[in-house]
């Protein structure tokens, strides 16, 4: 097979093609949308096993930069797992690695491991438990109204420093958390004074996450007001609300369902590539 760049003015078309995939292409669409959005795809491959007719999307950075890469992935089954290989490799010419990889089923994942003859050999590496899928559709959304002396607010490059410090994988790089909050959609509580004390953000590859609630303040119900909050501000933008939750954090799959998340018949692995065998 020969991997393809899909070029601008075919983006419509690829943009309906994954939505008629969904909801296995959730990922791979709401980010593509968001990209596109924001006009941030100059700075991607977006590339297939094929065209028009493909199994396989991976998007990319095109070059290094000083935030984590991540790629986003759409695969339409286990049996196009050496087409995904295929891409990886190919796309390993081009950018830095390790990269990060977002938006394939544990089905799909397992299969590429297994593509390769020993966990010497092989070149991938789940890095987390793997993640429920959660939708929200808009008619489960449900408003919460905010207590005297705060405000709903939004991050912005001046809240780098707190949201990095609360971020748990606090050895990603701060650049990165700041690429975050001054690119994608995210919603904020404060004081009056203008103190950020919960927030919750759009990562770059399309899902809602980064919640975080100061100590002080995690019994007042912040976490499903801006949770509900930026999910009412994605829909309005006509954009898909998902998360990701990793399956052995039952804290957060109970937080998900009890503020209308909906859990999809699948997971995703989320791994990376590091183009030769990783020991």
């Amino acid at each position: 097979m020969a991997v393809r760049e899909v070029l601008p003015e075919v983006y419509d078309d690829l943009d309906q093609k994954l939505e008629k995939e969904l909801p296995l292409s959730i990922c791979g669409l709401v980010h593509f949308r968001l990209m596109r959005r924001k006009h941030l795809l100059t700075e991607k491959m977006v590339l297939v096993d094929s065209w028009p007719d493909f199994s396989v999307l991976v998007i990319l950075d095109r070059q290094m930069r000083e935030t984590w890469l991540f790629s986003v992935c759409f695969c339409k089954g286990p049996e196009f797992a050496s087409h995904l290989d295929t891409v990886f490799q190919f796309a390993s010419r081009e950018t830095s690695l390790p990269l990060s990889i977002v938006g394939c089923t544990s089905d799909d994942m397992d299969a590429l491991i297994n593509l390769h003859q020993s966990a010497k050999s092989c070149p991938y590496r789940r890095d987390y438990a793997d993640a429920i899928i959660y939708t929200l559709p808009a008619e489960n959304i449900v408003p919460i109204t905010i207590p005297d002396g705060f405000k709903i607010s939004e991050l912005n490059g001046r809240h780098t420093e707190i949201v990095h410090k609360s971020w748990p994988f606090i050895n990603s790089p701060e650049k990165w958390t700041n690429y975050q909050i001054t690119h994608f959609p995210s919603v904020s509580i404060e004081t009056e004074d203008g103190r950020p004390v919960a927030w919750e953000v759009q990562h770059e590859y399309g899902a809602v996450g980064a919640l975080h609630v100061e100590p002080e303040y995690r019994r007042s119900k912040f976490g499903s007001v801006v949770t509900r909050t930026l999910a009412e501000k994605m829909t309005k933008d006509g954009q898909l609300v998902f998360a990701l939750v990793r399956e052995n954090n039952d804290r957060s799959i109970a937080f998900h369902e009890s503020n209308g998340y909906v859990r999809m018949p699948f997971k995703f692995s989320i791994m990376s590539f590091f183009g030769e065998a990783k020991e």
